[in-house]
């Protein structure tokens, strides 16, 4: 047993004075040998930022790369609140913590990783490891405020500004439909309030259903009633969703 024991401690290093030098979590080893391979977690939000290479935001801990944004700064307190609120992986006092970090100035902030025993990969909060092996992940824009707030609005991203005025014929898909698609025909230069007004008609006069307010979404971004429907460049058969919130009958 003994040689055993002696084995080990030359196999971990020289163990000087008696003193065990401190191991990291087994997890990160590993994911240390197998280089480190960080998930990027600001995918899910590119639809809202343009990260932008070799331009960077912050110092020490708090520094990512730079990014422009397409919500204001309003849009963005309310995308981070929910993503502190929301997170399930990991342990809650961590994040918190994590949260109180980003907040503060920097020799504060150093303390606080210490003192909570974070391991921040590559000196960033980005990504961040517990002392049981948990990782954790925070988007940029947790972390900075962007640098630019582009001209284009979120809402008109991937939207054209030439169209045409032909006529074009939609499927209408709801929940109240029955899975089955109201077909309804409307021209490229009518607005969004004008289609609605369409759908109601339909919806009253086909399946006698009366519409107390409604929103339509195309391709997973909710249409604006002041836009004209051309902006959308909406093809023969496309497809919209309608929200409806539906009078019940009396």
């Amino acid at each position: 047993m003994g040689s055993c024991c002696s084995h080990n401690e030359n196999r971990n290093g020289n163990n000087q004075g008696g003193h065990e030098q401190p191991r990291m979590p087994r997890v990160i080893a590993r994911q240390q040998q197998n280089g480190n391979v960080i998930q990027d977690v600001n995918e899910q939000y590119k639809i809202y930022f343009d990260i932008l290479d070799e331009q960077f935001s912050g110092k020490g801990l708090k520094k990512t790369l730079a990014y422009k944004s397409h919500i204001d700064i309003g849009q963005i307190e309310k995308l981070r609140n929910i993503f502190w609120e929301t997170r399930v992986e990991g342990r809650q006092e961590i994040w918190q913590i994590l949260r109180s970090i980003i907040n503060e100035e920097e020799e504060t902030a150093r303390f606080l990783v210490q003192e909570a025993e974070l391991k921040p990969i590559k000196d960033s909060l980005q990504h961040v490891y517990d002392k049981l092996g948990q990782k954790y992940d925070v988007p940029i824009f947790c972390i900075n405020d962007p640098i630019e707030f582009s001209r284009e609005k979120f809402e008109d991203r991937g939207l054209i500004q030439n169209y045409s005025d032909a006529t074009v014929k939609l499927m209408i898909r709801s929940v109240h439909l029955n899975g089955k698609d109201m077909e309804v025909e409307c021209k490229q230069n009518q607005s969004v309030l004008d289609l609605k007004e369409i759908v109601v008609v339909e919806l009253q006069k086909r399946n006698q259903i009366q519409c107390e307010s409604m929103k339509l979404f195309y391709r997973g971004k909710e249409m604006q009633d002041d836009y004209q429907l051309g902006r959308y460049n909406l093809i023969t058969e496309a497809i919209v969703i309608a929200h409806l919130k539906v009078l019940l009958k009396t």
